[in-house]
This record gives C-alpha cells, sequence and structure tokens, in this order.
C-alpha cells in the first residue's frame, strides 16, 4: 500500500530480559481508524514484537543499522509497512 500515515511508539519500560512496556498510536490505515493503546512486547536481537493491540493489530518494529525502526502493522490480513525516526 502507497501512502503515509502517522504514528508514535513511546517505550515506557524496558526489563533485563528484554520485557517491554509501550504506548503506540497510530493514524487513519485503510479502514482503520486512528486509535491509541498500551501494551507489552518483548525484544529479541533486533526486532521488538508488541502483543497483539485491542483493535487485533500485530506489531513488529526491527532496529536498523542506521537507528531508524523498520515497522510492519499488520490488520485484517493487510500489512503496512513503514519507517520510524527518533524524536
Amino acid at each position: 500500500m502507497h501512502g503515509t500515515s502517522e504514528g508514535r511508539l513511546d517505550v515506557q519500560s524496558v526489563s533485563a530480559n528484554g520485557d517491554v512496556t509501550v504506548n503506540y498510536a497510530w493514524g487513519i490505515l485503510g479502514d482503520n481508524n486512528p486509535g491509541e493503546a498500551a501494551g507489552t512486547g518483548k525484544i529479541l536481537g533486533t526486532t521488538l514484537k508488541l502483543g497483539r493491540l485491542p483493535n487485533g493489530a500485530d506489531i513488529s518494529f526491527l532496529m536498523l543499522p542506521d537507528g531508524t525502526l523498520a515497522a510492519t502493522y499488520t490488520l485484517a490480513g493487510k500489512s503496512y509497512r513503514g519507517v520510524f525516526a527518533r524524536q
């Protein structure tokens, strides 16, 4: 899918074993309305995988060498990809 959408990932905590708590906000993606959800996840290597969000979305982030995060957001059989930069 082409186009743009805005999203925000706020990492609240990271434990020594890689467990994380986050707040994630997303803009309009396909038929999905904007929203925000608190969640948990796990860091394995360079990948952060969040637990399923209340809207049914699965999200993962891959840390790239330049410090950005490549995000994959999957909902209702559709995947959306983008890059997050630290702000």
